[in-house]
């Protein structure tokens, strides 16, 4: 059902400077007055009491970043009204980000713009999805800020926890379920059961995590919701970003660190167009920017000292050095003004504790690395990949020649145990690789961690005897010189057994970091438990 409203069918233009925007004319809804205040008379409190978090909101602005989307901008913005009933839906912010022609003479134009209540923002070249959010969630004037991709289908109520979860923290950004979506038919896949819920890597990166509470360390990516008041407070995304990847990281780590949370929607669905590989879902926009310099601007922004980190990964060290008057990720003043905004935020080791069951309990913060020695040959086991996140997902180990100077040799307990404390398995120090046990070829297997101990096949341990073991089976030498072999821990007594031992073992950085600020600062921590 359509709709007249002096707002919408009229497309307006945003400047082609990134960052430049002309709004168009739309009402704020009335509940927003609150919502508009940088802060209360008292000032922005990092850990303000629940009562002065709850608020009553009752819209919801849609933002779509979209570049060449066309006709899956049309079925998305069609999808989003007719999923989101007319009291709540405030608007539908496009923002066409260098579509040529644009979309506003295409697929959305000015019937359908008045008809679902859709708002269109114009950059007249491509600046990135990252600036695309910004543009759009700086002009919604809805209550909360929905963002989506521009290729979704919301499913039936998708709206109503965004309501709900929300009005108890209006710092609360609220994440849904993200399953599916069948491109030809615009409808989800199967009944849901989507993901949600990411960790934070050592190398900027994030991974999938299961887990048994609704709180969220890292959004994987575009599909959230926030209050507008939360949106303006935390400056929204970094404007130093371009093109897309690393806004997630940034958002999450500005959310907690400032005095924010981050939850799922747990009855709240969203079917999402993946790429597949084929034609239909391939991206049709100009690729720009660079996702390692965005990745490395919300490391340097917000790891603190925990930055040194990335010295361990060839792909950042090589960029240069940090710090200096030119800094190749750039300058970080918009960050500091942030912090200074919102009470100086907390550090990342309270991020660290705050989500202790990824980072203490799935081994991301190991009381030692070590190397691995079989002891018949004298050799060690060492990591075939690079260090960082894998690019296929399954790596391999070796023996070869120890040597204590090659991080690739060293590895630390990792995966939560069934008691959901540290560890339950072994995983290649500074990567997302843990060991799976053996595999043709005379080598060995890894494949990326479960942190919460779920996958049996990554239950591998040194035994208080020496065997590196998963239940009965064991790891040890192969048929040929120098090669290695699983099978049952019995089979290998006729071979001399297969004993293994650790040596070179030290505490690694992040854990002496971690463990300085626990015992530095801990009033920081006191409302964290253990």
């Amino acid at each position: 059902a359509g709709f007249g409203h002096p707002s919408f069918g009229k497309p307006e233009r945003v400047a082609s400077k990134p960052g430049a925007a002309v709004a168009s004319p739309v009402a704020a809804s009335e509940p927003v007055t609150a919502v508009a205040e940088a802060a209360d008379e008292a000032g922005f409190q990092l850990d303000a009491p629940p009562e002065k978090l709850r608020w009553s909101p009752k819209t919801i602005s849609v933002v779509l970043p979209c570049a060449e989307e066309r006709e899956y901008a049309y079925k998305t913005v069609e999808a989003v009204f007719k999923s989101t009933p007319s009291n709540v839906l405030h608007e539908i912010v496009v923002v066409d980000d260098g579509s040529e022609p644009p979309l506003s003479t295409t697929h959305l134009g000015p019937e359908v713009q008045a008809k679902w209540r859709v708002k269109i923002m114009r950059h007249e070249r491509t600046i990135g999805l990252i600036g695309a959010k910004k543009t759009g969630g700086d002009a919604a004037t809805g209550d909360i800020i929905v963002f989506f991709d521009c290729h979704v289908a919301p499913q039936q109520d998708w709206y109503k926890e965004f309501l709900s979860l929300s009005s108890e923290n209006y710092r609360r950004m609220v994440v849904p379920q993200i399953t599916a979506l069948d491109v030809d038919s615009w409808t989800q896949i199967g009944s849901g059961g989507g993901l949600a819920k990411c960790y934070l890597t050592w190398d900027a990166d994030f991974k999938w995590a299961d887990g048994r509470d609704p709180w969220i360390p890292v959004i994987s990516g575009g599909l959230l919701g926030m209050s507008r008041r939360w949106w303006e407070e935390t400056g929204g995304y970094d404007k130093e970003m371009l093109g897309w990847g690393g806004e997630n990281l940034d958002q999450s780590l500005r959310v907690w660190l400032c005095g924010g949370e981050i939850m799922m929607a747990s009855h709240s669905q969203v079917a999402h167009m993946w790429r597949d590989g084929s034609q239909k879902t391939a991206a049709r926009y100009h690729h720009v920017g660079d996702t390692q310099r965005n990745r490395a601007r919300a490391i340097f922004a917000w790891y603190g000292e925990f930055a040194d980190k990335l010295k361990d990964y060839p792909s950042f060290a090589s960029r240069g050095p940090p710090g200096g008057d030119n800094p190749w990720y750039g300058d970080l003043g918009g960050f500091n003004e942030v912090k200074q905004r919102l009470g100086g935020c907390r550090p990342f080791a309270w991020f660290l504790k705050r989500f202790h069951d990824i980072y203490e309990d799935g081994g991301l913060l190991p009381s030692e690395i070590f190397i691995l020695r079989e002891e018949q040959s004298g050799k060690c086991l060492k990591f075939e990949g690079q260090a960082g996140t894998s690019g296929t997902g399954r790596e391999g180990a070796i023996l070869s020649d120890c040597n204590e100077n090659d991080d690739r040799f060293f590895w630390h307990l990792g995966n939560a145990n069934s008691k959901g404390r540290c560890c339950s398995g072994l995983r290649a120090w500074n990567t997302d690789q843990c060991l799976n046990g053996g595999q043709g070829g005379g080598k060995a297997i890894t494949g990326i961690c479960n942190v919460a101990g779920t996958d049996n096949s990554q239950a591998w341990a040194l035994s208080s005897s020496g065997q590196l073991q998963r239940g009965s089976t064991c790891l040890g030498l192969g048929g040929g010189q120098g090669t290695l072999s699983e099978g049952t821990c019995l089979s290998f007594r006729s071979r001399g057994g297969a004993r293994w031992s650790k040596f070179a073992q030290r505490v690694p950085l992040e854990t002496q970091l971690y463990e300085k600020a626990l015992r530095e600062r801990p009033e920081i921590f006191k409302h964290l438990g253990r």
